[in-house]
């Protein structure tokens, strides 16, 4: 049992969840634990404990020299959580009334000002997590909210560089639609192939560039001239 105060390692831990939605951290920098203790005005301990916790589930990973960072994922690995994100959707809207569906996106359907990255990442997660809610299954509402905070730095940094995050999202939860249900799947469908192609394209223009590397290196090495 962990000689930790509950309450404040509990409170430690919801902080850091805070800190981590909004975007405080950089993924691939070390994560300075005096920082956030100070932060959350608590020793280095539970801070260390609420992170142990998070590399569990797959937010933080353990620094080379020590410590922790949140990781920079590789495109394969983004699509594949997009894939399984996009699986567990569309195994939600087989078990959702079409009453249940438009109850869930209805707060998403009005289009405001265009968000921040981070407004617009946490938009999209409030709107898949609606929907797994709708299903009344704690274990579905657990595993989709996970999923999209594995995927939330991803979302900010691929809405920083890009433009209509927000409409897009908004248009996701449109409501003008005879079989909203229906309809969403498709768009579900849809968004989440728009990514996966996108990473696609990124891993074949990677393995293009390093074969063209590796050919270049090859064609040197063979010049005499280079001898």
């Amino acid at each position: 049992m962990s000689a930790i105060d509950p309450p404040l390692q509990e409170r430690v831990y919801h902080g850091l969840k805070a800190d981590f939605l909004a975007g405080h951290f950089v993924p691939g920098k070390r994560i300075d634990i005096q920082d956030l203790a100070n932060r959350h005005h608590s020793s280095k301990t539970p801070v260390r404990e609420a992170a142990f916790i998070f590399v569990g589930e797959g937010l933080f990973v353990h620094h080379a020299d020590g410590g922790f960072l949140v990781p920079i994922l590789e495109p394969a690995e983004l699509i594949e959580l997009l894939d399984w994100h996009m699986q567990l959707l569309i195994a939600v809207l087989t078990t959702l009334k079409e009453s249940a569906v438009r109850r869930a996106l209805q707060p998403f359907s009005i289009v405001g000002g265009e968000a921040s990255a981070v407004g617009a990442a946490l938009r999209a997660t409030e709107i898949f997590s609606s929907l797994a809610e709708a299903t009344g299954n704690r274990h579905a509402t657990h595993e989709v909210r996970r999923l999209n905070e594995r995927l939330h730095y991803s979302r900010i940094t691929e809405t920083a560089e890009t433009t209509g995050a927000e409409k897009e999202l908004a248009l996701f939860a449109s409501m003008e639609v005879r079989s909203l249900r229906r309809a969403t799947r498709r768009r579900v469908e849809a968004y989440h192939a728009r990514k996966i192609a996108h990473l696609e394209k990124i891993i074949q223009l990677s393995q293009r560039r390093d074969k063209a590397i590796q050919s270049n290196g090859l064609e040197v090495s063979a010049d005499p001239a280079t001898r």
